[in-house]
């Protein structure tokens, strides 16, 4: 299922589902306004034009450790427990990343996010590419949403229900499309375990653990990166 790392073999993992309405109450008081004070996410990448988002807990300068708490942690943090906590328990009671890790390790999250995407709007292929986003397990969960919202990763394009837990392989090509007539809203998530090394370790820094410096290379994309090769619509990889 897991494969070796944050590019696992496949394209997408369910993780679960939990009861979105909670969330889904908060989400509808933001006005306007709330959904406008930060653009920064959508000036500084082309594909993220379409989008609008709301930091929980997120730093600017994608940090790895110590992240911030937002102005939104507090009102959100009782809502978004279970989600927390199913996902918390699905990684750290893994025992392909407890045999991986070597010992039992303690994650967190690393950054909460609350991404529209607007009705007619896409997000257009690309890979993620620094040092944090590449080290992190990323999830979403989609907290508003409709059938017209397709998510493709890899070779692989689904329709992710509300409340549906999913990591996606943020390390391969992904894009999503939304062609309905209302925005759609996903809570993204980055989970992190301390020291967990990228697929590539092995690779080209046996026995040194993962660092920006020394795994800039591979984060940016500049050594292909052939461990785990794209699948094709249908097959079982996972």
């Amino acid at each position: 299922m897991f494969g070796f790392s944050m590019n696992f073999q496949g394209n997408f993992i369910r993780l679960g589902a939990i009861d979105i309405s909670p969330i889904q109450q908060l989400v509808e008081q933001f006005t306007e306004e709330e959904w406008s004070q930060n653009s920064t996410r959508q000036k500084r990448y082309e594909v993220h034009q379409d989008t609008q988002f709301i930091g929980i807990v997120y730093d600017e300068d994608f940090r790895h450790v110590g992240p911030t708490k937002c102005a939104a942690f507090t009102s959100f943090q009782p809502v978004l427990k279970p989600a927390l906590a199913l996902i918390a328990e699905h990684y750290e009671t893994c025992p392909e990343i407890r045999a991986k890790l070597g010992r039992p390790v303690r994650g967190y999250f690393i950054r909460v996010s609350l991404v529209k995407l607007r009705s007619g709007g896409k997000i257009t292929e690309h890979q993620d590419m620094n040092f944090s986003l590449a080290h992190s397990h990323r999830i979403h969960i989609p907290v508003v949403t409709n059938d017209s919202v397709l998510f493709n990763v890899g070779q692989e394009t689904i329709n992710m229900k509300e409340g549906e837990i999913f990591e996606i392989n943020n390390r391969r090509k992904h894009s999503v499309v939304n062609e309905g007539e209302a925005d759609r809203v996903h809570l993204i998530l980055d989970w992190v375990f301390p020291w967990e090394p990228c697929c590539c370790s092995a690779k080209t820094h046996p026995g040194t653990a993962c660092n920006p410096q020394i795994c800039m290379a591979t984060d940016r994309l500049k050594i292909p990166c052939h461990c785990y090769p794209e699948i094709e619509i249908g097959a079982n990889g996972w």
